[in-house]
């Protein structure tokens, strides 16, 4: 019984130790885990934030806010993820951005090319795989051929109010449709001229190639259609019905559905199609206003920008391939996105993913007891962050993408703080942007809306701020940075 008893107690011993050894070897720290890992995002343009929102795919998170030009809507990601093109499609009034470039290592626009003159309001862009871009001008009715390397451009007129772009997958073609005269313009990227021109429904907007080439989906909002081009002959082969107002439009990367979102205003539809038989199978209810559709790399899930009501904050619905059901949770992104293109790519990424928020405290305030003493601001920035490392590096407050005077600070244990003066009567769009350092990816907080005031009579909470009797708005900023683990 004790020689029973002494074996039993080794065998569990053993099994402890090999127990140990199994979590020891194969649980890793999260941050070897993505060491060399490849990370997939979706950058979704908010046209009235005027910013564009980062989104991780495998958590569905939110992990930074670009600021970018005036009413961004169409995005092309390059085919090594490393940069993001943003189209800024203006208004009347403002010169219009031809594009925003996004590093995605940091997050930051680093170039803006700028339209002399009038805007031209670009919309749709697709890019080639030698970095070629090609994008629509609303206004002048070309769509331009451009090198971002050398900066060259060729102009190429297409029909009138051209809106959606997409190039073949061995680019040797460029699909444009031209919302003015209901038809398609077909660009040969070796000449950048025009070689065909095929007539679809009514109002074409968005467009999509198939993977292996073969067709072009065509949204036409005015018809309610979708008009199937085979792309050998250059002639529609089929006509699909769909829901209300036909906008954005993807293929699964195994060519055999395609999703059009359906921007109805009180409900907001997916329709699926099968590409064999070249009918909608289901219609997928979404929020109201969906606009941009992006599928991942791998198929199985599918992106839906929805601008929700008017006074809604906007966005992304995802949808499961396999079952056609959206997730419950949706992620919640600036206000009315678009996104007309392919909108999520992806990179080799070893960093711990950070993200940063801006928020006001009322901890402390000062009342003015004179009119026209200075404003003072107190901002603070809070990180917190899982695990033993505190993100380094950074804090730079900004008013909309432009820092603010003395606006940069160094974090201590996470957090950062701002006292600022600089600000005057009026609403500032302020944001907070962690630079990230050597293991840290950078982030920027989404905008916060400061409304500053003056000679009111009694102190009351607006914007999130305080106003104060015969003085201004004090505001307590707290920026905090979390850190997450892919």
């Amino acid at each position: 019984m004790k020689k029973e008893n002494k074996t039993y107690s080794l065998f569990l011993a053993s099994t402890f130790i090999l127990l140990f050894l199994i979590l020891f070897l194969f649980i890793e720290p999260a941050s070897s885990l993505q060491s060399g890992s490849s990370a997939e995002y979706a950058y979704v343009p908010n046209e009235k934030t005027n910013d564009v929102s980062v989104i991780n795919t495998t958590t569905n998170k939110v992990i930074s806010t670009v600021p970018v030009g005036n009413n961004p809507v169409g995005v092309a990601v390059n085919h090594d993820g490393t940069r993001v093109y943003v189209t800024n499609y203006g208004n009347d009034n403002d010169l219009g951005y031809t594009f925003s470039i996004i590093n995605t290592g940091t997050d930051e626009v680093t170039t803006r090319l700028v339209d002399e003159g009038k805007g031209i309001k670009p919309f749709g862009v697709a890019i080639t795989e030698d970095e070629t871009l090609y994008v629509s001008s609303y206004v002048t009715e070309k769509v331009y051929a451009i090198n971002p390397i050398n900066n060259t451009i060729v102009e190429i007129d297409v029909g009138p109010k051209p809106f959606g772009v997409a190039t073949t997958p061995d680019g040797k073609r460029v699909y444009v449709a031209n919302s003015g005269n209901n038809t398609v313009s077909v660009i040969d990227t070796t000449a950048n001229n025009v070689i065909d021109t095929v007539k679809v429904g009514t109002s074409p907007y968005g467009v999509a190639v198939s993977p292996d080439g073969k067709k072009v989906y065509v949204t036409n909002q005015g018809s309610d259609n979708i008009s199937v081009i085979d792309t050998v002959t250059n002639n529609v082969t089929a006509t699909v019905k769909v829901v209300k107002y036909p906008a954005g439009v993807a293929v699964t990367p195994d060519g055999t559905k395609v999703y059009v979102a359906n921007h109805c205003k009180y409900v907001g539809t997916v329709s699926v199609i099968n590409t064999t038989i070249n009918m909608v199978t289901e219609n997928i209810i979404v929020d109201e206003n969906p606009c941009g559709v992006s599928i991942a790399q791998d198929g199985k899930w599918v992106y839906v920008t929805t601008a929700g009501s008017e006074n809604d904050s906007g966005s992304v619905s995802v949808i499961n391939t396999t079952t056609n059901t959206v997730l419950p949770s949706r992620v919640f992104v600036g206000n009315r996105p678009s996104g007309i293109g392919q909108f999520i790519g992806s990179f080799q990424e070893s960093r711990v993913e950070t993200t940063t928020s801006i928020s006001s405290s009322f901890d402390q305030y000062l009342i003015q007891s004179l009119i026209g003493k200075p404003i003072t601001l107190i901002a603070k920035v809070n990180t917190t962050s899982q695990g033993t490392k505190h993100p380094s590096g950074k804090i730079i407050f900004m008013e909309g993408s432009t820092p603010i005077e003395n606006g940069i600070k160094d974090l201590t244990d996470g957090q950062a703080t701002l006292d600022t003066s600089s600000l005057p009567f009026g609403s500032h769009i302020i944001r907070a942007r962690y630079t990230g350092d050597t293991d840290i990816r950078p982030s920027t907080s989404p905008p916060f809306q400061l409304t500053i005031g003056s000679n009111a009579f009694w102190p009351q909470i607006f914007s999130g701020s305080i106003l104060a009797l015969f003085g201004g708005i004090v505001t307590i900023f707290v920026a905090a940075i979390t850190k997450k683990y892919l």
